[in-house]
C-alpha cells in the first residue's frame, strides 16, 4: 500500500490569535476499477496532532487551543 499524501492544506485562526496551517493527508487505495482515498490524518503543518471537533473547527491536541478554518470546504 502507498503511502500517505498530502491532499489538502487549509488555514486556520487560533483562539490565541496566531494563524495556523492544517494538512489533510489520505491513503490512497484501489479497489476494483475504482480509485478511493481513505481519510488518514489531520494535523498541523509541523505534525502537530489536532482532534476534529466539527466541520471547520479543531483543537490542538497539546495545548487546547482551538481553531477555525476560513475555507468552507475545509473537513
Amino acid at each position: 500500500m502507498a503511502g500517505m499524501v498530502l491532499k489538502h492544506l487549509y488555514h486556520a485562526r487560533g483562539s490565541d490569535g496566531n494563524d495556523y496551517e492544517i494538512h489533510v493527508y489520505v491513503e490512497p487505495a484501489s479497489h476494483e476499477n475504482a480509485h478511493i482515498e481513505r481519510l488518514a490524518k489531520v494535523c498541523l503543518a509541523d505534525g502537530g496532532e489536532l482532534k476534529v471537533l466539527s466541520k471547520r473547527h479543531y483543537q490542538v491536541a497539546t495545548t487546547g487551543v482551538t481553531l477555525e478554518a476560513h475555507d468552507p470546504e475545509a473537513i
